[in-house]
C-alpha cells in the first residue's frame, strides 16, 4: 500500500476512503515495462455492495500481455482524486527513473480520466 486516505465527514466537506495499492516488484515492472510504452487505466463500477471504485493500472509486456501495476480503491470518483493518486504514481517512478515517459495511455471512462491525465 502506497497510498491511504480514510473516509471523514463533517458539515462542510466530505473526504472519500481512498487506498492506493502497489507493491516495490509492481513498481519496477512498471518502469521497466512501460518505458516509452503503453498505459491501460480501467475502471470498475458499481461491482460491490458498498460501491467502491476500482481503479487497475496495467503495461504490456514483449507478448502483448497486460501486466497489472497498481490499483486505487475509492468511495468517491473524482477528477481531483484521480489526479492525487496518478501524481504519486508518477513521483513513485520518477524516483526510480528519472527519464521515464509513456508513449501512451488508454482509459475506458473518458471525461474524468482524460482531465486527470492533463
Amino acid at each position: 500500500m502506497f497510498y491511504f486516505q480514510d473516509a471523514t465527514k463533517d458539515n462542510e466537506i466530505h473526504v472519500p476512503f481512498t487506498i492506493g495499492i502497489q507493491t516495490p516488484s509492481q513498481l519496477q515492472t512498471m518502469v521497466s515495462l512501460c518505458e516509452n510504452g503503453a498505459i491501460l487505466m480501467n475502471v470498475t463500477f458499481d461491482t460491490n455492495d458498498v460501491k467502491f471504485h476500482l481503479f487497475t493500472l496495467m503495461v504490456f509486456n514483449a507478448h502483448c500481455i497486460g501486466v497489472l501495476v497498481a490499483w486505487i480503491i475509492t468511495s468517491h470518483q473524482t477528477c481531483n482524486d484521480l489526479v492525487e493518486w496518478l501524481t504519486l504514481v508518477k513521483m513513485k517512478i520518477l524516483r526510480n527513473n528519472r527519464k521515464w515517459k509513456p508513449s501512451r495511455f488508454i482509459i475506458d471512462d473518458v471525461s474524468k480520466e482524460l482531465r486527470a491525465l492533463r
